[in-house]
């Protein structure tokens, strides 16, 4: 059965091989076909030219101005031609490698596949050999063995002698190479697998010799040859498995492979080689990881390491690790280097991701300071890599923190000396000092700067967090002491600053040193007020200094302190206070002022904008949090809301939310964003609202609000909604006519509730459910009252202009006079209730004349004007 499929395959090769054959010949002989045709009209046209020179004499001044029109028709055509068909664009780097393909394929489609038919035959005769017994064992595999050499030999000698052609093209050296590896690898499997005539060491090896041997014949042969080599040689782990589970071994052979591999590719000069190498690398990296032992970290961390170096430092710097640039840098620029930064990451991440999981050990600590160490020399070899300084210090955070479940001996006041707290100080002087060195040897390089200026703030900051409340009196005074000192180290340097960058980054580095000390001296709300004074700082360190600063960063700084501002009331403690005070009532107040004042530095740029956005932001959240909190005790709760703080946050919202899209008028880009705020915050208050009015409503049940006429709770139940929906509805009228004419329903039906309640607030009290009874004097308070906001309003719509009004204003009169005579008179009998039925009718009369009247003025005020 192996005979015919190995036959099959043969036969299927030379078919192919026939039509490749095929269809160049006819390509071929339909050229030859062309130019046959094209020989022929020129030979006719050279005699058609002898045969007419005979008599050009006669016909010369003619056949003169004939050939003048056809050129100048041939001009034209050849103009509208050229004018009317698009310039040929040039062609892609894809479709030049394309066409390239193409080519060598056509040049060496036969070398090629005879070296694969070579390939396998040899695996065919090998496996034939072996079924049917022909030979023993030892005798075959060394027959199939000298089959293999015997076509690596023969490549080799044909390439010393450059018979056919030179260096990288020479192709038919190349073929035999491959079929020769190929039958050697697939023989020395089949040896092993089906037969068990290799062990699993002595496969092992002799698979990765033949891989290897083919990537340094491809130093010579060219990039396919590489290919064979790098892929056999990263396979072979998978191919044999030796059952040791020694990851050592695995680890420096797949180290020994990229080696080669590295070399090979740095001399083929094939970026896909790179791409066949890093998978390989990085896979069994992985792999790594994923088995690893606690008695092997120091193993993996240091082929991490190892990997960063071989696969990242070389391919930049050569073996030697070179001085490349040091000129500086945009940031765009250092975040578009490729393929590098990826490298990195896929090598770095895998690994904090396992420290991270798995226990602290020294053997993680001495990695991770390697690591660090080796990153801050790399960046010294290239300025394309500063953004490594960032990963560094990241990484030395990293590294404190993992300790953190060191336990605090509270009787040693020395332990700020000690473990992760005396490895924080240690951690952030060096990097100081780094950046201080390197930023005045290279002062043009910001990321030196930055370094220099926020690790000593970056790792007391985390010290900081890390340790528990009754342990920070004694660190205190020494990180303050520090702080203090370096931000005096920072302000010297700023002095002598070189450019404004580097001034900048320096006075940065000193105010958030002071401001971590007063945060450290302050409550725990004291860091979101540390963040806030940046804010302010950088704004006038900008205008002051004219640095031509991105908005970006200061859009984060001021996102990360809502951020904080808005879930703090929920997050802390609500007994939390703040210089003897309840800290939502200063906190948000100066927060709201900070950022004003930090406003009013960016005139004129959308950062002004934004920052009075944010004081909005905290104008909104002071006032949702304080309303409730002094009246129930803590911060609202949306889904247990008490019926008091139900009505304060409707108008709290309905108030913000008009803020916010009368602020979408001039607030530019942001329009939409205050847009969808306003919106969102005047929905939730018209929930509130509806909530209130069909399940908390004094008049269904019983609810205290207040004895005090008019100044209760049904002033902010119903009577400031209903003035904040008419706002509304003005704020929304240019952005849909229909949801204004909605919004200006609601504030009627709002106003209407509020007269009534109040009402009947004055004549009931505290409660006005409508199960207590109802006096007449109350009943013709309600008929006075609406009568004279009746005409009000008839007068006021009269005076404006405005039919609405009018109509609305009769409207209230014509519901007034029927409670008149229909309630308010109901107990009145005889000629008296019929002397009050005709005065009901005769009073609409009067009304509807006086309404037609009305617009009658009105409509002749139109024409007239």
């Amino acid at each position: 059965m192996d005979d015919v499929i190995g036959l099959i395959v043969i036969l299927s090769l030379v078919v192919v091989a026939g039509s490749i054959a095929g269809l160049v010949a006819l390509t071929k002989v339909s050229t030859l076909k062309q130019e046959v045709v094209l020989l022929k009209k020129q030979l006719q046209a050279v005699i058609a030219h002898s045969a007419t020179q005979t008599v050009q004499s006669h016909v010369e001044p003619v056949q003169s101005q004939h050939v003048n029109v056809v050129k100048q028709q041939d001009a034209v055509i050849a103009q509208t031609t050229v004018t009317g068909r698009e310039k040929p664009s040039s062609p892609s780097a894809i479709d030049l490698f394309v066409n390239k393909l193409k080519t060598q394929f056509q040049q060496n489609w036969m070398t090629w596949i005879g070296g694969v038919a070579l390939a396998f035959g040899g695996i065919f005769l090998a496996k034939y050999s072996l079924d049917a017994g022909l030979l023993s064992p030892t005798l075959r595999l060394i027959l199939g063995g000298l089959f293999g050499v015997t076509l690596i030999a023969g490549a080799e000698y044909l390439h010393r002698k450059g018979i056919i052609f030179e260096g990288f093209n020479n192709y038919v050296p190349a073929a035999l190479a491959g079929g020769g590896f190929i039958s050697c690898f697939a023989l020395t499997l089949l040896a092993y697998s089906s037969y068990a005539m290799l062990s699993p060491t002595v496969a092992f090896v002799m698979l990765a010799i033949i891989a290897l041997a083919a990537s340094s014949m491809a130093l010579r042969l060219g990039p396919l040859l590489a290919v064979l080599g790098i892929v056999g040689a990263y396979s072979v782990p998978i191919w044999v498995n030796t059952g040791s589970g020694n990851l050592v071994a695995l680890l420096m052979y797949i180290g020994l492979v990229t080696l080669s591999a590295v070399l090979v590719a740095q001399k083929v000069k094939r970026s896909w080689l790179w791409y066949l190498l890093w998978a390989g690398h990085i896979g069994w990296y992985w792999v790594a990881l994923s088995v690893i032992k606690p008695t092997q970290y120091w193993l993996v961390g240091g082929f991490a390491l190892l990997s960063i170096i071989g696969l990242i430092a070389m391919m930049r710097l050569g073996l030697t690790l070179r001085l490349l640039e040091y000129r500086p840098h945009s940031l765009k620029r250092l975040l578009k280097l490729q393929p590098d930064h990826p490298l990195l990451l896929a090598i770095v991440v895998p690994l904090l991701i396992t420290i991270v999981i798995s226990m602290a050990s020294v053997q993680w600590q001495i990695v991770l300071l390697c690591l660090i160490v080796m990153l801050l020399f790399l960046v010294l070899q290239n300025s394309r890599w500063d953004l490594w300084q960032g990963l560094a210090l990241l990484i030395a955070v990293l590294l404190v923190v993992s300790q953190h479940a060191y336990h605090i001996d509270s009787h040693d006041h020395l332990f700020i000396f000690k473990n992760i707290y005396g490895l924080g100080l240690l951690l952030g002087i060096g990097f100081c000092l780094y950046g201080l060195y390197f930023g005045a040897r290279y002062y043009k390089r910001l990321s030196f700067h930055l370094v220099a200026a926020f690790s000593m703030f970056t790792f007391i900051a985390t010290l900081y967090t890390l340790t528990p409340a009754q342990d920070l009196a004694v660190a205190y005074s020494l990180w303050t002491v520090i702080l203090l000192l370096g931000s005096g180290v920072l302000i010297k340097r700023a002095q002598a600053a070189r450019t404004q960058w580097q001034q900048f980054s320096y006075w940065l580095g000193a105010n958030a040193n002071i401001t971590l000390c007063l945060t450290m001296l302050l409550a725990d709300s004291g860091l979101t007020l540390a963040l806030a004074i940046q804010v302010l700082v950088i704004s006038f360190l900008v205008k002051r200094h004219k640095v031509p600063m991105p908005h970006w960063p200061i859009k984060v700084l001021v996102a990360v302190v809502l951020t904080r501002l808005t879930f703090a009331p929920w997050v802390y403690d609500t007994d939390l206070t703040f210089l003897a005070l309840h800290w939502s009532i200063v906190v948000y107040p100066i927060a709201i002022g900070l950022f004003w004042f930090a406003a009013k530095q960016w005139q004129q740029t959308e950062m002004k904008i934004w920052l009075e956005g944010a004081a909005l932001h905290c104008l909104a959240l002071f006032i949702t949090t304080e309303t409730s909190y002094q009246l129930v005790g803590h911060y609202p709760q949306l889904f247990s809301l008490s019926f008091y703080e139900q009505v304060l946050l409707s108008c709290n919202w309905l108030a913000l939310g008009c803020v916010y899209l009368y602020r979408a008028r001039t607030a530019g880009q942001l329009g939409k964003l205050y847009r969808t705020a306003g919106l969102s915050l005047s929905g939730l208050a018209g929930l509130l609202l509806i909530n209130t009015t069909l399940h908390d409503n004094p008049l269904l049940v019983r609810l205290y609000v207040g004895e005090t006429p008019l100044f209760n709770w049904l002033l902010f139940t119903w009577l400031a909604p209903s003035l904040l929906v008419a706002w509304l509805a003005s704020l929304v009228k240019p952005l849909n006519v229909k949801l204004n004419q909605i919004v200006l329903l609601g504030s009627g039906l709002l106003a209407v509730l509020a007269i009534n309640t109040l009402i009947r607030q004055y004549w009931q009290g505290g409660f006005i459910y409508l199960d207590k009874a109802t006096s007449d004097a109350e009943l013709y308070s309600y008929s006075i009252i609406w009568l004279i906001l009746g005409a009000l309003v008839v007068v006021a719509g009269h005076l404006k202009q405005q039919l609405l009004l009018q109509k609305v204003g009769l409207g209230i009169l014509g519901a007034v006079i029927v409670k008149v005579f229909l309630i308010d008179m109901a107990s009145l009998t005889g000629l008296l209730k019929a002397v009050s039925f005709i005065g009901l009718g005769l009073s609409l009369v009067g009304l509807s004349w006086l309404f037609q009247k009305l617009r009658s003025k009105t409509n002749h005020r139109d024409v007239l004007g």
